[in-house]
């Protein structure tokens, strides 16, 4: 038994040095840009295509991200609902304060304050999976233009914000400036120029566009996105933040 149990450690270890190095060997070195006018003039033809004026208006978001974290976001008072399983924070994006529930019990002390940080990690993370193409200005960015496969690409770099500063993403979009996918070097991923797809896009009643799949590493369907001027005109005239 002694000698099975070593065997099959041998064999893992292969497979990790054979996979690290397979990685090693398809990662792509960070593509080095031209920042200035013509950077900024293709992130001016993104925002315009996918209508980044209508999407700073907007007063209020509702989406789930693959069926398991459900969002209702009051982007007017930095206000997020977070619930997943059997959990529900209500917070505040700017202070990291709120209201903590875990089976509808309200939790306190160092309970909240870490359903709080699950949740702003959860939406930092998925909401920028719904709205990454209106943050190519985000505060910290730095904005180049690259050339892949031949074509001019957009990489925007992001020195600060967010869980996870310091990544780069380099935009692939059509002939209309909408974006088809991006390339990213990140570092929650150890290869770097890892491609997903943009895909499904919904153009919504006050025209903004968002796109609701994303094909690549992984799959990842974001549903049930709402758009509207009020958190509760998206939440059947509820405000769910009132109290807080």
């Amino acid at each position: 038994m002694k000698k099975f149990f070593k065997t099959v450690g041998i064999i893992v270890l292969f497979l990790i040095i054979c996979t690290a190095g397979y990685l090693y060997f398809i990662s792509e070195p960070l593509p080095k840009g031209q920042t200035g006018i013509q950077a900024e003039a293709f992130t001016d033809k993104i925002q315009t295509a996918i209508n980044q004026k209508a999407w700073n208006s907007t007063a209020a978001v509702g989406f789930s991200f693959v069926g398991s974290h459900h969002y209702l976001w009051d982007k007017k008072r930095n206000l997020v609902q977070v619930q997943w399983s059997n959990n529900k924070v209500l917070y505040n994006t700017t202070t990291l304060k709120g209201l903590a529930f875990e089976d509808d019990q309200k939790l306190i002390g160092s309970d909240k304050e870490d359903a709080i940080k699950k949740a702003n990690d959860y939406f930092n993370n998925d909401s920028f999976w719904l709205i990454a193409p209106f943050k190519l200005r985000d505060a910290g960015t730095t904005r180049s233009i690259v050339t892949v496969d031949n074509k001019e690409a957009l990489m925007v770099t992001y020195a600060s914000g967010g869980s996870t500063p310091g990544d780069s993403y380099v935009w692939l979009v059509d002939k209309n400036y909408i974006p088809q996918a991006w390339r990213m070097w990140v570092g929650i991923i150890p290869v770097g120029g890892i491609e997903t797809n943009w895909g499904d896009w919904k153009t919504f009643s006050n025209q903004v566009k968002i796109a609701t799949s994303h094909k690549g590493l992984i799959d990842l369907k974001i549903e049930g996105i709402k758009i509207g001027q009020s958190i509760e005109e998206i939440n059947n005239g509820v405000d769910p933040f009132m109290g807080m």
